[in-house]
């Protein structure tokens, strides 16, 4: 609220002993800065205005969306939605001279952004660019439209022919980046599809990987929309295998999305140890062995096969050392496999 001061406190009885055109000078300067102030402020509410209609969204771990590209696993880790020419949406553009003029469209004034991670099993000795083979889908007859950059004028295409090289290491296993898509302010559905080997850079054929993003109010929904992928999210299944060269073992296991869970028993030991950990949606699996149920005795580091019938990798205790490695198959009912093995894992 803006006061003058010459109707509270000490300056009013000064004035008070000053001639009335004085005292009407003094009101209006201050009446003056009072409509200056009520302008600043709704200049400044006006340009903050874009900045309510931003959202962004940051995914936990591990990522509900992931495939992989050639050698590079790429991980959905953000989404960010709001006017294409706000401030937030263009600083996740990239830092590269563009090649053709950038454009603003007026039809969609909004950009899409999805923050991506992509890795790498081994570094990279210079710079590397690739291809995420992600495009959306614009209508029902399937027309695409590919990741484009942004910058302060408009949107531009990635540079490069044939394809688009979204994906950029420079030495290094790990890198993240935003890939944008102009979209209309009133658009709340929006439709990925990813290409793999040769399709992925020309984007034709048979997409390998599907996904939906769809805009909730002030909040993001991810779905995976691939045909066919929820047996291997969401299970129970029994396993029987090996760790190591004769440690037998039976696996009663359960996923639900990201969590697994369940219990193991090694042949002739006579306990139940149990099972706890994570998978993401390339099958790569991280679960703890405990026994008792607040104690960790080893970790099963590996990776579900497609059809999650297999799943091998290594074991280690907790601190990483007697590195072994793993295999389990599924099988039917609940029978034990081969009585013959050891009943420990191998120390």
């Amino acid at each position: 609220m803006c006061l003058w001061q010459g109707q509270f406190g000490a300056p009013a009885l000064a004035e008070g002993y000053n001639s009335g055109m004085r005292n009407t000078r003094v009101r209006s300067s201050w009446q003056m800065i009072c409509v200056l102030l009520g302008l600043v402020a709704s200049a400044d509410l006006a340009l903050g205005a874009p900045a309510s209609n931003i959202l962004e969204k940051k995914l936990a771990t591990p990522s509900p969306i992931q495939w992989k590209s050639g050698d590079v696993e790429i991980s959905l880790i953000g989404v960010a939605w709001g006017p294409a020419d706000s401030p937030e949406m263009v600083s996740k553009g990239r830092d590269q001279t563009p090649v053709e003029k950038p454009e603003f469209y007026p039809d969609r004034t909004y950009a899409l952004a999805l923050g991506f991670r992509a890795q790498l099993a081994t570094v990279v000795s210079g710079e590397m660019y690739t291809s995420s083979g992600l495009a959306q889908i614009k209508n029902v007859g399937g027309d695409i439209e590919v990741p484009v950059q942004l910058t302060h004028s408009g949107f531009v295409p990635f540079s490069g022919s044939p394809g688009v090289y979204d994906v950029h290491f420079n030495r290094s296993t790990t890198t993240e980046y935003w890939d944008l898509f102009p979209v209309s302010p009133d658009q709340k559905e929006f439709l990925f599809e990813v290409f793999s080997g040769s399709d992925r850079v020309h984007l034709k054929g048979t997409p390998n990987f599907s996904f939906r993003i769809v805009r909730k109010g002030a909040d993001f929904v991810i779905i995976n929309a691939s045909p066919g992928v929820e047996t291997c999210l969401n299970f129970r299944k029994n396993f029987a295998g090996t760790v190591g060269t004769g440690s037998r073992v039976k696996l009663q296991l359960r996923r639900e999305n990201a969590t697994v869970s369940g219990t193991e028993q090694y042949l002739r030991i006579g306990k139940t140890l149990w099972l706890q950990g994570t998978a993401d949606s390339l099958g790569n699996l991280v679960v703890e062995e405990r026994y008792p149920k607040d104690r960790v005795t080893g970790i099963f580091k590996g990776r579900f096969s497609q059809d999650c019938q297999t799943i091998a990798g290594f074991f280690s205790k907790p601190d990483g050392t007697r590195l072994q490695p793993f295999e389990f198959r599924e099988v039917s009912g609940t029978s034990p496999p081969d009585a013959n093995g050891s009943d420990t894992p191998q120390q």
